[in-house]
């Protein structure tokens, strides 16, 4: 009995040691496990410094109405509230490729966005809905003149509606007190000094003194680049400034002007060039209101270029863009126009400026 156990021993004992053995082959014959991938470091380039403007381009055009008389309001067939509704834009559609283009546009905003129906007595009193300052953003439009001769048709109520109208499209603005600086980004500091001389009684003296002040402030605030926009003239439709506005012209460039741009004749009038200073004396009529067919729709978007180097900036093109104030020739539709390039109208715009010559 006890040999019998003693072999079952012996037996276990081999089998447990060539189980043992076969498990260490096995094990033997497993290859080590990989090791785990790492991930490549990709070196990158520095980001390059982002190149520097150095050029800016600015626009300006003539008397913008957005509205119409008092008298009319919607009511008159062909008015521009009642062409114009509330698409607002519409008006500026056909030139809004210039203006989303620049750095910097400005019109002369002529009349009032107001709800008031308090106006000043005399022939002529434009107003517009307060909404119509949506007609300047979408158009591309980033700051108004407002001292003209129909800034006040609805006394002061209408000219604190129309700065608030504005302002709340983000719409900057100049008044004949108040010289609008204008940072550009990462460029020149524009100083625009505003002034109307029309229907103002106080007299050349006082004019003068004013302007050159506000030029003055304009040099006070390190300004780059100063342009006086100027609503002037004693009378309208003049083919030719009057020789108190060329010698005011020419004392505004010598007091520090670097541009003038100007209106009220409703109508263009020669340009000059005065110490490498060009002065547009009238642009004309653009986006107006004022009249439902004027007989001469013929304007100007004004185009100017600024080299802008070490801090410096400097006038390095000027040139006229023609254009109608409507897109029909038939009558008003308040859509100023591009005239083609080399057209009967381009080549009349240019001529009645005497550009060139």
């Amino acid at each position: 009995m006890k040999k019998n156990t003693l072999i079952l021993y012996i037996v276990f004992a081999l089998l447990l040691c060539l189980f043992l053995g076969l498990r260490m082959c096995d094990n033997a014959k497993m290859p080590e496990p990989s090791p785990q991938p790492t991930a490549a470091v990709a070196t990158l380039p520095p980001t390059p410094e982002p190149t520097p403007q150095t050029e800016f381009v600015l626009s300006f055009a003539g008397d913008t109405t957005l509205g119409s008389l008092v008298e009319w309001q919607g009511s008159t067939a062909g008015d521009f509230q009642s062409t114009v509704g509330q698409d607002y834009g519409y008006p500026l559609k056909n030139v809004k490729s210039v203006f989303a283009a620049d750095d910097f546009t400005m019109v002369n905003l002529e009349g009032t966005l107001t709800k008031s129906s308090s106006a000043v007595s005399k022939k002529y009193r434009f107003k517009g809905d307060p909404a119509y300052a949506k007609i300047l953003s979408e158009g591309g439009v980033e700051a108004v003149a407002l001292s003209n001769n129909h800034a006040g048709d609805l006394k002061d109520t209408g000219r604190a509606d129309t700065k608030a109208a504005v302002e709340a499209e983000g719409i900057r603005w100049a008044d004949y007190d108040t010289p609008l600086i204008y940072q550009l980004p990462n460029g020149p500091r524009l100083g625009i000094v505003n002034y109307n001389t029309v229907e103002d009684e106080r007299g050349e003296s006082v004019w003068r003194a004013d302007i050159e002040r506000n030029i003055r402030y304009c040099r006070e605030q390190q300004c780059d680049f100063i342009i006086g926009f100027m609503h002037w003239g004693s009378v309208e439709y003049l083919e030719q400034a009057e020789k108190w506005a060329y010698q005011l012209g020419h004392d505004m460039v010598d007091w520090g002007c670097n541009l003038i741009v100007g209106g009220h004749a409703h109508i263009l009038q020669p340009m000059e060039t005065y110490n490498g200073v060009p002065i547009f004396y009238s642009m004309g009529n653009f986006c107006y209101g004022g009249h439902l067919n004027p007989k001469d729709k013929d304007s100007v978007i004004v185009s100017v270029t600024l080299k802008w180097e070490n801090g410096t900036a400097a006038l390095q093109s000027v040139k006229p863009l023609p254009c109608s104030v409507s897109s029909s020739s038939a009558r008003n539709d308040y859509c100023p126009t591009l005239y083609e390039e080399g057209s009967e109208g381009y080549q009349r715009v240019l001529k009645k400026l005497k550009w060139g010559e």
